[in-house]
């Protein structure tokens, strides 16, 4: 019996080891699945602190950047706004210089006694008035660098009727499309139409006549632009190049139209038919 006993209790100190082992082990396993887990949760944390200070850094730089965007966009802006109120005090400066230009020719005529004399005066003051006009509105546009054409003709055909008081006599029938152009082109075609009405004011009409001058601006193409003044009058004189007034005139309006890069006709069919084309975009994109 004692010796039965002994074997059991040796037995049960084995299996108590055995499990005594298997429970180390398994603490062991569990203590390193621990530092892996304390491992790789210090390493996240490290990870996770080494991004958001890199995302920190970038939003501190994005603002810095920002912020030096804005003041260069505000510097900019007030660069932006300092250019257009210079352009706009040249324009107002330039047009009263032609204003001053324009009353030194009317101070001048009052001492002129030759009517040729005192016709050129005046048609030089109606080329001065159409440029003074072109600047006028540029002064007034917020744009300060297209004329909007169909505002621009109308006040220089209601001028034009005022200098030479036809306002009874001569009717005007105007057909301008909505087409802006920049300032110089506006000035070429504002001479062209003052030399134009003023040759059909002075030549195209007899005393009892009424008159009719039509005008037209319109698109002919998508890259090209007509220039129409008709009159009804009794067209031109077989001796026109004789006289010195109309050629002149003609001459003139050759030559703007050669600044325009475009192409110059005269026609006389039941009156007189000026037409000036020219290329739109070569002169919108200047």
């Amino acid at each position: 019996m004692p010796k039965l006993q002994v074997e059991y209790e040796t037995q049960a100190k084995d299996r108590n080891m055995q499990l005594l082992v298997q429970k180390d082990k398994l603490q062991q396993a569990d203590l390193r699945q621990s530092d892996t887990i304390k491992n790789f949760t210090l390493a996240g944390i490290v990870v996770m602190l080494v991004i958001t200070g890199l995302v920190y850094a970038g939003y501190r730089n994005k603002q810095r950047a920002n912020r030096a965007i804005n003041e260069k966009n505000a510097a900019l802006e007030q660069l932006v706004r300092e250019k257009e109120w210079l352009v706009k005090e040249i324009h107002h400066r330039v047009k009263n210089n032609f204003h001053v230009v324009a009353s030194l020719l009317e101070i001048q005529s009052s001492y002129l006694k030759n009517k040729e004399a005192l016709s050129a005066i005046k048609e030089s003051q109606n080329r001065i008035h159409s440029m003074s006009i072109i600047h006028q509105k540029l002064y007034q546009s917020e744009t300060l660098s297209t004329i909007h054409m169909p505002e621009y003709i109308y006040e220089l055909v209601e001028y034009l009727r005022e200098s030479y008081s036809i306002r009874e006599n001569i009717r005007f029938a105007l057909q301008i499309e909505n087409i802006e152009l920049n300032h110089a082109s506006a000035i070429t075609l504002g001479l062209i139409l003052n030399e134009a009405i003023t040759n059909a004011i002075k030549y195209a009409f007899t005393r009892s006549q009424e008159g009719m001058i039509s005008i037209s601006l319109s698109h002919i193409s998508d890259s090209q632009i007509l220039l129409s003044i008709a009159d009804n009058g009794r067209g031109l004189p077989t001796d026109f190049d004789s006289k010195k007034g109309a050629s002149m005139g003609m001459e003139l309006l050759q030559g703007l139209t050669d600044d325009l890069g475009g192409s110059f006709s005269i026609e006389t069919h039941e009156g007189t038919q000026i037409k000036v084309i020219f290329s739109y975009n070569t002169w919108t994109n200047r």
